[in-house]
């Protein structure tokens, strides 16, 4: 393990609440794939969505031109973040993670005794890929208030009706060309008075 401060990710809100992973890596990714670092398994999260590089102040995010988006306290990202302890880290809309340095006591609870891998608590729990392993419960931080954290929640209803208009216009200037090819003015409820029909 590096000497220095010692930092973890804490699942808020996704797929296995409250889950821990213990940052060890320079660069770590994150991802629906199982290639990443961290996998998280959401139908939000990209194949590769965000990675975390560590510099000598901590670790900054950096979005992996993901679909749905990463967040740094509730703000879209479109370059490097320096991460500070105590912020929120949101992938998509589904998931928040919580960044946090802990004590040099707390991540060595974090790791088995002689050092050869990482411990798991007594619960049931699969190991993750990359060697990140849950915290003991005794450990874990209290939930955070992320109840109104809704990022691009209105960009769906926006595109959707950007479809439907985009769809009205077609179908408008569609007819228009039909009746114009077909000469089928005469034949409208009211051509007869606006053209000059036989």
């Amino acid at each position: 393990m590096q000497s220095g401060p010692s930092f973890r990710l804490v699942v808020r809100r996704g797929p296995q609440p409250n889950q821990q992973f213990l940052l060890t890596r320079e660069t770590v990714t994150i991802g629906r794939d199982i290639t990443n670092d961290i996998v998280i398994n959401d139908p939000e999260i990209s194949r590769h969505h965000s990675r975390l590089v560590r510099t000598p102040a901590g670790y900054t995010l950096e979005d992996l031109r993901s679909t749905n988006g990463t967040f740094a306290n509730r703000q879209r990202i479109s370059g490097p973040v320096p991460l500070s302890n105590g912020d929120t880290i949101g992938l998509g809309e589904t998931v928040t993670l919580t960044f946090e340095a802990t004590s040099e006591a707390v991540a060595a609870t974090m790791v088995a005794s002689g050092g050869s891998g990482p411990a798991y608590p007594p619960a049931p729990a699969a190991p993750v890929p990359g060697g990140y392993a849950p915290a003991p419960a005794m450990q874990q931080a209290p939930l955070a208030d992320d109840s109104d954290f809704h990022p691009d929640r209105n960009r769906w209803i926006v595109i959707g009706c950007a479809l439907l208009m985009l769809l009205f216009c077609c179908v408008l200037v569609g007819g228009l060309i039909l009746i114009d090819t077909y000469e089928l003015y005469c034949s409208l409820p009211m051509g007869p008075q606006f053209f000059n029909c036989p």
